[in-house]
């Protein structure tokens, strides 16, 4: 079993088709993050993937009684953010067409759909783990590869010195390769 479907996502299902809406709120905590990155992989628009992933919810809200499985209910949310996402490309497609000069805006393939899923998926795990993680390094961590801050303005705000903080940094990677395995941490990498 996959660390996001277990016993209590089970147990959670079976409450949201019996109309529970702290089971819903669970599986947004659950997926939501993920959605809004796979999203944002595709519309490159915060704000949209955001509401595009909130959307979904309240799909998945309507049709709550229709899951009899975690990973359908997952594999659902996914194809509605993919849909809704390209769906706002080609709406948008005319209208950057005209700012761009015509620029061709290409369609993602089932094959780039699948890889941003997996890294969407990936970005979940990583994200899971990082939450388990000492909060200096949790801090040091989303600064430096979640905010895109330097050792300097992280040193400033934290108020320590960039050395400090590249060894909190170093010290986050060793205890995130003790959560996730490597392999799964170099798919951020090459997808």
């Amino acid at each position: 079993m996959s660390p996001l479907q277990n016993k209590t996502d089970l147990e959670h299902l079976l409450a949201l088709q019996k109309d529970n809406e702290s089971a819903l709120q669970h599986f947004f905590n659950l997926y939501y993050p993920s959605l809004v990155y796979f999203a944002f992989d595709i519309t490159k628009d915060i704000a949209v993937a955001e509401e595009i992933s909130s959307d979904a919810f309240l799909k998945l809200w309507h049709k709550r009684d229709q899951f009899f499985k975690v990973n359908s209910l997952k594999a659902y949310l996914y194809r509605i953010v993919k849909n809704a996402s390209i769906d706002f490309n080609r709406v948008n497609k005319v209208a950057l067409k005209n700012e761009q000069g015509y620029q061709y805006l290409a369609e993602p393939t089932e094959i780039a759909i699948e890889e941003k899923i997996i890294a969407a998926e990936t970005y979940a795990l990583v994200l899971a783990a990082l939450e388990t993680m000492p909060a200096g390094y949790q801090r040091v961590f989303r600064g430096i590869y979640l905010e895109g801050k330097s050792y300097e303005e992280l040193a400033r705000e934290m108020d320590t010195n960039t050395v400090n903080i590249r060894n909190q940094k170093f010290k986050a990677i060793l205890f995130l390769r003790k959560k996730v395995p490597f392999t799964i941490l170099l798919t951020l990498y090459f997808i």
